[in-house]
């Protein structure tokens, strides 16, 4: 698989499959990085999306992190976006919750 994947500030990494991008036709996650607000670190080169700015850059901050790029693709584009993220104490919070999360709930 080709693919773009770089970190971000929170450690966590986000992962671009390429090939995906390449049959895409809405380019979602290009669209919605661009947008006022949002983190505006990727651009089009070659009909797939590419980074602005280095990996050192983007690692320090240039990623806000919004989430935005992975929403759109999963709804617009062609789901070729998975952001892992770091959340601290989770696995803690878990353990010692009465509740499951929602997604070990049975249906």
């Amino acid at each position: 698989m080709r693919a773009l994947e770089f970190e971000v500030r929170s450690g966590g990494t986000i992962r671009i499959d390429l090939e995906k991008c390449e049959s895409c036709e809405t380019k979602a996650c290009v669209k919605m990085c661009n947008a006022t607000g949002m983190g505006q670190i990727l651009e089009l080169k070659d009909g797939v999306p590419a980074l602005k700015h280095s990996l050192e850059e983007v690692k320090r901050g240039a990623c806000t992190e919004d989430l935005g790029c992975e929403l759109d693709c999963e709804l617009y584009g062609n789901r070729a976006i998975v952001i892992t993220l770091p959340v601290s104490k989770l696995d803690d919070y878990l353990e010692n919750s009465s509740e499951q999360p929602t997604y070990l709930r049975e249906p």
